[in-house]
């Protein structure tokens, strides 16, 4: 269930008595491991919870839950109730999941037009632009209006705001209702409603305007601008995806000056360009193992981030000294990147001994991650695909395992069958079109 497997329906189905206290906590904790990339897992459990003639027993401490101020704030679990409740509402037609979400909603929208701006302003609205979307799902048009016109009010109140960081608290709720009902139609619409509401001018004033949105732009930072940051001390990440749109000479110098640089702690700095996929590390990579071994933890951490998306003969003995003096997912993160066929023993050894955590502090992502990096996915052994489809938290992940196995032929009707009905849209998805042309029986 933490997966996302579509096997819990088959699992469910043969004992249901034994799953449901396990069910009802998934259905009261977030399940989901990267809410941003996956979405909740609000419809895996609501498919779930259907299974039961008592239904109720989930719904209602749900509901509970829900309607409590202690998950205002908390947008994980905030997701996966709101898409939960909705589908019994408006999917199942359960009355006492009707008003639910309207009740939040007015409670958010009271909060977020009250309390003075601050991070926990903030949360609690990324939770109600949330609600918003769910809302405008299943309501008409002139709900949505409604909702636009306490949007307007919410910018009229914050004027000393920016637009631009005004239009970025809802702009995910501007692409929803321009999708569900036509960007023409609610342009049109706004245009005429502005004359006699000035909320809805307002909402429209920021939301329609042709400015780009802050922090959108993939502008690239020069060798000489990186540089005098890294001087400074003052490289972030955005600093280094800036300078990934650079061109290869300005890396190439930045990596000389770096090379030159005696100062260990500007050293590292001027490297951090070189931790990102798109902005390999130019010059021979024995350079790097040798800051691995410096007494500067700083350089050392970041020649061995540097190192992770390079390949090369001296990476790959140099991961196998590691691992042989003691593991660390920095040196199976290195091996993997610089697989070699002989290695597969070894690579299925420490993939057994690795324990998967919610919160991956054991790094199990990471070494996930590896596994399912473009050029290296397919350079994996069969046994390295399958434990990142059985065992990965990230449906995101278990989704490149699950085209990965379609293309080794390895996907099974079994397999394919499960993938049906697994918590990830997009497997499922990839399932259903496989499944047209291999096991057309299964989708009867």
């Amino acid at each position: 269930m933490l997966c996302g497997h579509g096997r819990c329906f088959s699992l469910m189905e043969e004992n249901k008595k034994e799953f449901r206290e396990i069910l009802k906590y998934g259905c009261l904790n977030n399940l989901a491991f990267d809410l941003q990339c996956e979405g909740s897992r609000g419809l895996f459990l609501y498919n779930l919870a259907i299974l039961y003639d008592d239904y109720e027993y989930f719904l209602e401490p749900a509901i509970e839950k829900f309607l409590s101020p202690h998950i205002n704030e908390d947008d994980e679990i905030f997701n996966q109730l709101c898409d939960f409740i909705e589908l019994f509402a408006s999917d199942y037609g359960d009355k006492t999941a009707e008003p639910v979400l309207e009740i939040k909603y007015g409670e958010l929208y009271d909060l977020i037009m009250t309390l003075k701006w601050s991070a926990k302003a903030n949360r609690i609205l990324k939770n109600y632009e949330y609600i918003a979307i769910v809302i405008i799902q299943d309501c008409d048009f002139e709900r949505a209006v409604r909702i636009m016109q306490d949007m307007g009010a919410f910018f009229i109140r914050r004027r000393r705001a920016d637009n631009n960081s005004l239009r970025w608290n809802f702009e995910w709720f501007w692409h929803c209702l321009k999708e569900k009902y036509g960007e023409d139609f609610v342009l049109e619409s706004l245009k005429i409603r502005s004359k006699n509401s000035k909320t809805i001018r307002k909402f429209a004033e920021i939301m329609s305007h042709n400015e780009k949105i802050s922090g959108y732009a993939s502008e690239s930072l020069s060798a000489d601008e990186f540089i005098a940051l890294a001087k400074n001390g003052d490289i972030v990440r955005r600093n280094v995806r800036s300078m990934s749109h650079s061109d290869d000479e300005d890396k190439i110098r930045l990596a000389k000056t770096a090379i030159s640089e005696s100062d260990l702690t500007i050293k590292a700095n001027l490297l951090k360009a070189f931790t990102i996929s798109r902005s390999k590390f130019p010059l021979e990579p024995e350079l790097l193992i040798d800051y691995t071994r410096s007494q500067n933890a700083k350089l050392r951490e970041t020649a061995l981030d540097a190192l992770t998306f390079l390949n090369a003969d001296c990476i790959h003995e140099f991961a196998l000294e590691l691992l042989n003096l003691q593991y660390s997912p920095d040196a199976f993160e290195l091996l993997i990147n610089n697989y070699r066929n002989i290695d597969k023993k070894l690579l299925i050894e420490l993939l057994c001994k690795i324990e998967i955590d919610k919160n991956s502090e054991t790094h199990w992502h990471r070494i996930v991650l590896s596994i399912v990096r473009r050029g290296t996915i397919e350079k994996m052994p069969d046994e390295a695909i399958m434990f990142v489809y059985e065992r990965s938290m990230c449906s995101c992940c278990r989704e490149s395992a699950v085209s990965e196995l379609i293309r080794r032929n390895l996907l099974t009707k079994e397999l394919c069958e499960e993938c049906l009905w697994d918590c990830n849209s997009d497997i499922r998805e990839i399932a259903r079109n496989y499944a047209a042309q291999e096991y057309p029986d299964i989708l009867e």
